[in-house]
């Protein structure tokens, strides 16, 4: 005699006048009276506790988990396939973040200064995410993790910030030994190519830097634009990288990365190096090592000082820059990829768009009828 026997007796009553066929009645039956002969209790933690023992079953037989779903709602316990879920609710903002909230999260950045190699930039990224989170939460847990995006999305925040939040709060439940994982809000990756320095400006530029006394500016600007390295990677090169003619160096993600250096580069660092002495670290300011915020500042003055529009004007832009060139001479988006660094080809594909200006001409040529 199996358990529940009264139960499943009333269930065979109401299946038989729902209408469904005599296939769909006797499968529905035989997973209700295997459910009802090995649970303790018909209740979601039975159900919960039976789907954990037999994950493969309903998998590889998915009208198992459908009969149940129905037979747990017919007994108004839940799990109906058209059941409403309750709408999430935004967090409240808290008065104060505790105490015991703030050394978790100053345990947490040190922990990432410590074990990886995240720049001064990420890990700010990471410490303002994590202090957000902590103002409107005092626990680490998937429904505050949930609301608080939820909350994010209330104030209207762009998808891309709050896949930022997302990376950096998951980073912190892996850190507190709760792991959790969220779904990332989808964005269209978008390059503003109006926003990329022309050809004509580049070499505008340069004119302008060899004016200058000290000419590591120029090489600046011809490394950034030649090499399509990130901030981070070019404050790592060194004078004897770029006379070697290649380098390779970890980067964004701890990946590896190889960076060549042209010939005629070369020849003219070499000609500069001799004259000047130079050696070590290649980007150095008047105090020492220089910062992302003094570069992209130095570049602004620049750019000023020849008439090119400031948004142009920033390291990363470069990049840009040599992705554009690059294509413009090569078509090879997979070659271009591996030169990035990039993990996907999909992200590279947004250098093939055209600015503005190159649309209109494109589209003045080519369409005459």
């Amino acid at each position: 005699m199996i358990p529940y026997e009264q139960i499943l007796n009333k269930y065979i009553d109401y299946i038989y006048t729902t209408g469904r066929s005599y296939d769909h009645i006797g499968r529905s039956i035989k997973a209700v009276r295997d459910f009802l002969s090995e649970t303790d209790s018909v209740s979601k933690r039975g159900y919960n506790a039976y789907r954990r023992q037999n994950a493969v079953l309903l998998y590889t037989e998915p009208y198992r988990k459908e009969a149940l779903c129905d037979f747990l709602e017919w007994q108004g316990v839940g799990f109906g396939r058209k059941r409403r879920t309750q709408a999430l609710k935004p967090l409240e903002k808290l008065s104060v973040i505790s105490e015991k909230n703030r050394k978790l999260m100053n345990d947490f950045i040190y922990y990432l200064t410590q074990e990886e190699d995240y720049s001064p930039h990420t890990l700010s990224l990471y410490s303002f995410s994590v202090k957000k989170y902590f103002e409107y939460a005092n626990d680490i847990s998937f429904d505050n993790y949930k609301r608080f995006i939820h909350t994010l999305e209330e104030q209207g925040m762009s998808p891309a910030t709050i896949r930022l939040r997302i990376t950096a709060i998951e980073r912190l439940s892996e850190f507190a030994g709760k792991p959790i994982k969220l779904k990332r809000p989808k964005f269209k990756r978008k390059l503003d190519t109006d926003n990329v320095p022309t050809e004509q400006e580049y070499e505008r530029l340069l004119e302008f830097l060899r004016t200058k006394k000290n000419q590591d500016y120029y090489f600046f600007i011809k490394v950034l634009a030649v090499t399509g390295a990130r901030v981070s990677e070019f404050l790592q090169f060194t004078w004897e990288d770029i006379l070697r003619g290649e380098v390779t160096l970890r980067g964004k993600g701890n990946k590896y990365r190889r960076f060549f250096f042209p010939k005629s580069l070369q020849t003219e660092v070499r000609k500069y190096v001799e004259e000047s002495g130079k050696t070590g670290l290649f980007a150095k300011g008047k105090y020492g090592g220089i910062t992302d915020r003094g570069l992209s500042q130095n570049m602004k003055n620049w750019g000023k000082a020849c008439g090119i529009d400031p948004k142009k004007m920033h390291p990363h832009a470069f990049r840009h820059f040599f992705a554009k060139m690059f294509l413009k001479r090569n078509k090879d988006v997979i070659q271009l990829a591996d030169l990035l660094g990039h993990g996907s080809v999909d992200i590279t594909r947004i250098y093939l768009q055209k600015s503005y200006d190159e649309q209109k001409r494109e589209f003045n040529r080519s369409v005459t009828w």
